[in-house]
This record gives C-alpha cells, structure tokens and sequence, in this order.
C-alpha cells in the first residue's frame, strides 16, 4: 500500500471522525436528502452488489442493505471511529448482509470487476489523486456496472459554508485550501469532475446540478445551532482550545448575526448546490 493520503486518514480516525460519530443524527438530518437524490439514479436490484464509497458512519449503507435484501453492501471509509458506529448500528437493527472495511479505495487492493453499484454521499472529494482513485473505483466495478455520487458545488453557492468562514477568517487565520485539493469542496468544478471521470475509464457521464434546501441542527434554538456549527470544524476547534472563551462567544455572536435570516423553527434551513454525478463502466 501507498503511503498517501497520510492526512486525511488521522483527521478522520482522529477527532474528526470522533465528532461526526458524536454528530451523527445532525449530519444524516442535512445530507440523507442530498444522498437520496443520487442514490434514486441507481436502479437497484433486489440481488446486487453495492460499494458504498465513503460510508462513514453506515446511514447510507444501511438504507442500500434494505433495498438489496437479497443482495450485498460494502461500505468502506478510511475513518475507524466512523465504521465502528456503523457496525453498531448495522448489528443494533439486525441488518446481515452488510460488510464494513477500512478501505482507501485510493491505493488498497479492491476485488476486480465484483460490484454491480457503487455509490457515494459526499465520500470521493478527500483522495490526493482522485484520478487513481477512480480507476480503482472503475476497476472494481462490473461490465455495465453504474456509479452514482453526490458533491458539493461550488463554497458561494452554500452558504451554510460561506458565510460561516467568512465571519471565522475575520477572527482567526485560516488559510484557504488550493482549488481541487482534498476536501468537501474538490469536485466543485463540474468539467473537472468529468474529466477525472473519461480518464478512469468511465462513459455515459452525466453531472446534473442540484438546488435544494438542507436543514442543519433541527430543532436547536439560533444559539445552539452556532455553537454546534462552530463546534463541527474540529480545525477551527482545535484552533480555539487554547483562546480565551471570550473569543469563542464573539465568534458565536457574529455566527448568529449572519445566520438569523436562515433560522426556522425546525433549525437553520439553508439552500445548497450540489453535483448529482452518473456514469458506466
């Protein structure tokens, strides 16, 4: 195995998988809409084989076993924490034909030509180099076989990341990521996407854009729901651990300011942009 994505890997075995462990119903309430979206391209039979890419902590995986009663679902993820939750949950509701593995599809051996599916919520945009990761991805898919994931769109056209880190970077130096490198907002370039995609061996490539409302901390009061959107970046996090708790209830402050005009009663409603992505092998 290739010594890559060293990064990536001890954010989320570390505190980033630990927080999104702890976060778990929060991050399922926002994103299981936008993942339902690509996972209704994929017309599933009761017999297939899946791999859901990036599974984290097993909601998409175990919604996948449920439609392939008869079939079988991989879900793989990088973050140990993450996959621990998953077989928690698989085992709490009696689920068996699920099988989770610390897998980086990025550079670990994965079976050749096996799955008929494969399937990602917002679980491909973190490799070093996404092009040998989709090859990988191609690789272990059937003749015929279909790729369905969903990523974000460009940071202006999500608020519910822009606006956040607007207000944060005027309190505490936080470098902006180069574009295209690892991290939620990689695949925000839909010809990027596509050509990543033709390279790896993939045809039929659609890239549909997608404007639909999520909710973020549903049910919190205005407060809350900053702190907690504060508390979600373990970066900014650990950035603040050591800062006097007055700077942290500034930053709080500010949040709110800027989140008011999206705070309903069931949380912070934002509108979001995504890339719902289809190909063949």
């Amino acid at each position: 195995m290739e010594d890559k994505n060293i990064k990536q890997k001890e954010f989320w075995s570390g505190k980033g998988g630990d927080y999104w462990v702890v976060k778990q119903n929060e991050m399922d309430i926002m994103l299981n809409p936008l993942g339902n979206q690509a996972l209704t391209k994929l017309n599933l039979s009761n017999d297939a084989k899946v791999l859901d890419i990036g599974c984290g902590c097993g909601a998409t995986t175990l919604s996948i076993a449920k439609m392939v009663s008869h079939g079988e679902v991989t879900g793989v993820d990088i973050s140990v924490p993450m996959l621990q939750q998953a077989k928690t949950l698989a085992k709490n509701k009696n689920i068996n034909n699920i099988e989770f593995k610390v897998t980086d599809v990025q550079v670990d051996e994965m079976p050749t030509n096996n799955y008929d599916f494969a399937f990602s919520r917002f679980g491909v945009m973190f490799f070093e180099d996404p092009l040998q990761a989709f090859r990988n991805i191609s690789q272990s898919i059937k003749e015929n076989g279909m790729l369905s994931f969903v990523c974000w769109q460009e940071p202006s056209l999500n608020p519910w990341q822009s606006l956040s880190i607007q207000v944060i970077k005027s309190y505490l130096e936080i470098p902006t990521p180069p574009l295209r490198s690892p991290g939620p907002f990689a695949f925000q370039e839909k010809e990027y996407v596509h050509e990543i995609l033709e390279k790896s061996g993939f045809s039929n490539i659609k890239i549909e854009d997608n404007q639909q409302d999520i909710t973020m901390f549903s049910g919190k009061s205005l407060k809350d729901a900053s702190e907690d959107y504060l508390a979600i970046n373990p970066v900014v996090t650990e950035m603040l651990k050591d800062s006097p708790e007055s700077l942290r209830s500034e930053i709080i402050t500010s949040l709110m300011d800027v989140f008011s005009e999206y705070h309903k009663d069931n949380g912070l409603l934002f509108p979001s942009a995504t890339w719902l992505v289809t190909a063949n092998k």
